[in-house]
């Protein structure tokens, strides 16, 4: 009786750390419902100041771009996936912003290409449907996802002309955000 007593006990315990792994691979994994609900700004004195963390991503032509080589002029980045719905939900602002301003700053949509949740045909074919004409970098190294800890999106860097972060915004931008931190860049 011991011995079945034990058996049971261990399929339980088996069975509990299978389930509570799934939960957490779910959980870390994200599946478009666990997206960011409230935006948080980062000051530069909550991070570390100075230049901009350089990255590599690929453009829409197949080419290696680093962030370093928008340097000289204000720049926004924004980190994004097709499937987060407040991503998309901002796109339409950025679009505007960069038609309006991107004479002054540079605007730098950054999609976190995943190759799995997030793929080039995805990403290509979101920014096609909906005419986007900013420039868009695919971070299909990841460096841009590790070099600024983007594990939540949308987050949005805003870096002065000499490449400097000024700011980290995570979270969706409301319009009169997003105005307010790029009148503060130009």
């Amino acid at each position: 009786m011991k011995q079945g007593v034990k058996f049971f006990i261990l399929t339980v315990l088996l069975v509990s750390v299978l389930v509570g792994a799934y939960f957490a691979y779910q959980a870390l994994r994200g599946d478009g419902s666990a997206e960011i609900t409230q935006a948080q700004s980062e000051s530069v004195s909550e991070q570390s100041s100075g230049k901009a963390a350089d990255f590599k991503a690929v453009d829409a032509n197949g080419n290696d771009v680093t962030l370093s080589s928008y340097f000289g002029k204000p720049t926004v980045v924004n980190f994004w996936a097709s499937w987060c719905g407040y991503c998309v939900r901002e796109m339409p602002m950025f679009e505007s912003k960069y038609k309006e301003m991107g004479d002054k700053i540079n605007f730098v949509m950054v999609n976190l290409t995943d190759g799995d949740r997030e793929t080039l045909k995805k990403a290509t074919e979101h920014i096609k449907e909906n005419k986007y004409t900013f420039p868009v970098l695919f971070d299909t190294y990841g460096e841009a996802l590790q070099t600024y800890e983007t594990y939540t999106i949308p987050v949005t860097l805003f870096i002065n002309s000499d490449g400097t972060v000024m700011e980290k915004y995570t979270g969706a931008l409301t319009d009169d955000v997003f105005t307010q931190k790029l009148s503060e860049l130009s």
